[in-house]
C-alpha cells in the first residue's frame, strides 16, 4: 500500500468515527490536524505493523484527550 493511500483510509476511519447519539466525532479540519501529528516517517514505519483502523484508534484517544 502508497503512504497516500494508507493515509487516506486513516482519515476515513476518523471520519467515520460516530459519538453515543451516532453523531460525527469531529469534523475533516480535525480530523487532518490528528493525522497531521504524525509525519510521513512515522506512518511509514507503522504501516508494517498497524492497519489504519489501529492508527485511527489511537488518533481518537489522542485527540479526545486534547478536548
Amino acid at each position: 500500500m502508497e503512504l497516500a493511500d494508507y493515509k487516506q483510509e486513516i482519515l476515513s476511519e476518523l471520519l467515520n468515527r460516530r459519538n453515543v447519539k451516532g453523531e460525527p466525532l469531529m469534523g475533516e479540519e480535525a480530523a487532518q490536524e490528528l493525522l497531521a501529528q504524525l509525519s510521513d516517517e512515522q506512518l511509514e514505519e507503522g504501516m508494517l505493523f498497524n492497519e489504519p483502523s489501529d492508527v485511527a484508534d489511537v488518533l481518537t484517544e489522542f485527540g479526545l484527550t486534547l478536548l
